[in-house]
């Protein structure tokens, strides 16, 4: 008989996991660009055949953890109703639930959640950025997008996860993981708090249809991520949105990142 070769078994089991990695961090990508205002170029994956190799590839990464049903059925769901509509009718619903000020039902911003006073907000908005900037991100002179929107923090992930896959691939295990850990703090300190109620939120103003789907497979996705990395943290309820740091600070003093745009240094 002859001997496995335990080399290149590791190497399966690198490739399965850069694999794994690198459809998470797409996951992150697509839904930073579903929340963003929409146009054709930032959406062109649902329409893509790929996108069902996309579904099978996705459900791989939760099957230790989940059944994938709820997933499969949001994300399919997602697909149709892109497919039966156009941008341009999009673009008017999409502006319909944001609003050309700051949304106060369903605000796309991390700090109208939790914080009290507007130096709590400036607070957590140092804290955001601190963490793109301990991964050489600096803010777009292009897209001008505060650090704590929902495109941006989904942006960071999708980042992280394909920084993480980069150096399992070519340096090991040991620089992969500063990118685990980051993603954990990012997910138990910012994302993973706020994004599961706004995603309630933006479902609930959106009614139905292609916002309403994106908005429920944002929060199952959100929720496996959780479980796969087993972040416990305490999600904001409605009763945590804060009207009063919605009508506080103006976008031009809170405004600090990009949405698209990153400056990528060290991949």
């Amino acid at each position: 008989i002859m001997g496995v070769d335990s080399s290149s078994l590791l190497d399966q089991q690198v490739a399965s996991s850069v694999a794994n990695l690198l459809t998470r961090s797409a996951m992150y990508q697509i839904l930073s660009s579903c929340f963003l205002y929409p146009e054709e170029k930032n959406l062109s994956i649902l329409k893509s055949p790929d996108f069902q190799e996309h579904v099978k590839d996705l459900m791989l990464c939760y099957e230790s953890i989940d059944d994938g049903v709820e997933l499969k059925r949001s994300l399919k769901e997602v697909q149709e109703l892109f497919r039966g509509t156009t941008i341009e009718v999009l673009q008017g619903i999409y502006q319909c639930i944001v609003g050309h000020t700051m949304s106060k039902e369903c605000p796309l911003y991390e700090t109208q959640y939790g914080a009290a006073h507007v130096y709590q907000q400036v607070h957590e908005l140092g804290d955001i950025q601190g963490f793109y900037k301990a991964f050489g991100l600096d803010t777009s002179d292009i897209e001008r997008e505060r650090c704590d929107h929902v495109s941006v923090e989904m942006e960071f992930m999708h980042y992280l996860l394909y920084k993480q896959a980069y150096a399992l691939e070519n340096h090991g295990g040991e620089k992969s993981q500063i990118c685990v850990d980051a993603q954990k703090k990012f997910l138990k300190e910012h994302i993973g708090k706020w994004a599961p109620l706004f995603a309630v939120l933006f479902g609930r103003k959106a009614v139905e249809g292609f916002y309403c789907a994106v908005s429920t497979l944002t929060k199952e996705f959100l929720r496996l991520e959780m479980k796969l990395m087993d972040i416990k943290t305490e999600i904001y309820k409605e009763s945590d949105l804060n009207q009063e740091a919605v009508a506080g600070a103006s976008d031009e003093c809170l405004s600090c990142a990009s949405s698209e745009d990153f400056n990528e240094e060290g991949l």
